[in-house]
């Protein structure tokens, strides 16, 4: 059964050029080499940049919002709150169906309007839904799993037909919130939480065979990149007993970890370690940057909660400390790298070969925007104008020019 909308041939080319791009901003291959792989790879459909894409998802939510208070108003005193829900189901109906035939018709891809309606619908679902049962009537807790869990499968559903990144991460904290939801202590519902992830994160191994399409291995490694940060948070307890100290919170037992049991605490000081060395090794294995670069700050993330775990003493100079040790071991390393043959060991290199993709409007740009220089930059010159009293030879009055 075909489950995305588009195409593997369309997404696989789509991904193709974008990485032709960026082998064109980096000197890697000419521009008629990129006028050829462009032709060479269409996918029939309809694309637009980050900017048009974020102005037209805004604008349809906007108007989507004002269409559905305007039916809520008109409705409101003739049919109840029955009817109302029946009506935000058949709203966010119209929504998805409205998002697929924009799609098939028009050949739209990531254009932000198709994606407003598909979380309109969503929203205006789930919204309905918790007023058509009358949610008031049950539990807190049961509601909120049922909203948890309605969310996540919602969410992924859209993103297995659309294939929107951020449509799986919303499933996948959808998800994470519903250990929280039920009537566990603070040590099972980290350990429901961790389980959660971990089955989410071996079903994405399972999928990501080495035979799949280049544009699902990309996606997979951003999944797995999350998943692997969303697991190293909740398994280390310091994390939050750092808020803990920032905000001064005495009444919850989350940003206090010495209130765990020993066995969880002491577990979860090891993991703090295991993941990020697994998570750096497997990305340097599999050539994943995403996750090579979240095994990095896990570690980093670990260096910074190790006195907490132990209990030592923390001073003002410790993060210049670790400053410090992070440039020389980002130093030697790349020393390390630009010694080897051609400045390459294994496959890795510390020059910058690929230039990240160019939205139209970068942050340099907009800072230099914003100088009071910049404002008068682009003005013409202006001529000087003609001064009536100068050159005159008697004190100054113009007696050889003008008078």
């Amino acid at each position: 059964m075909k489950l995305s909308i588009y195409s593997p041939e369309q997404e696989e080319k789509i991904y193709i050029r974008k990485e032709a791009r960026t082998w064109k901003r980096s000197g890697l291959i000419t521009e008629d080499q990129l006028r050829s792989i462009q032709d060479l790879t269409d996918p029939q459909l309809q694309q637009t940049n980050l900017f048009f894409r974020i102005l037209f998802f805004v604008f349809t939510l906007l108007c989507a919002g004002a269409v559905a208070g305007l039916l809520v108003w008109l409705t409101e005193n003739r049919i109840g709150d029955k009817g109302i829900a029946a009506l935000g189901l058949l709203a966010s109906a119209a929504c998805f169906i409205g998002a697929e035939s924009i799609v098939k018709a028009r050949g739209l891809y990531r254009y932000g309007i198709e994606e407003a309606l598909l979380m309109a619908g969503m929203v205006c679902f789930v919204i309905s839904l918790l007023v058509l049962v009358d949610a008031g009537h049950f539990n807190h807790r049961v509601v909120a799993v049922a909203v948890c869990s309605v969310v996540a499968v919602m969410a992924g559903l859209i993103y297995l037909r659309f294939g929107y990144l951020y449509a799986a991460m919303i499933g996948i904290i959808a998800l994470c919130f519903v250990p929280f939801q039920l009537p566990l202590p603070p040590a099972a519902e980290r350990l429901l939480l961790a389980l959660i992830l971990c089955g989410l994160f071996i079903f994405s191994l399972a999928v990501d065979q080495p035979g799949s399409e280049d544009f699902r291995k990309s996606r997979y490694a951003v999944i797995q990149a999350g998943l692997l940060v969303a697991l190293y948070l909740t398994v280390n307890l310091q994390v939050l007993g750092l808020v803990g100290l920032l905000t001064r919170e005495t009444q919850i037992i989350y940003l206090y970890p010495k209130l765990y049991p020993p066995y969880l605490y002491w577990s979860s000081y090891v993991l703090s370690f295991i993941i990020p060395a697994a998570g750096i090794a497997w990305g340097i294995r599999s050539r994943k940057r995403l996750v090579l670069d979240a095994g990095l700050i896990m570690a980093i993330a670990t260096l910074a909660t190790n006195k907490s775990y132990l209990g030592m003493t923390r001073y003002a100079w410790d993060p210049a400390i670790l400053g410090i040790v992070l440039v020389a071991l980002s130093l030697l390393i790349g020393r390390w790298l630009a010694r080897g043959p051609k400045k390459v060991r294994q496959g890795f290199t510390a020059e910058d070969i690929l230039k990240p993709e160019d939205h139209g409007v970068s942050l340099a740009d907009a800072a230099a925007a914003l100088t009071p220089g910049a404002l008068y930059a682009n003005r013409p010159p202006q001529m000087p104008q003609d001064k009536f009293f100068d050159g005159g030879a008697s004190g100054g009055g113009g007696a050889e020019r003008k008078f």
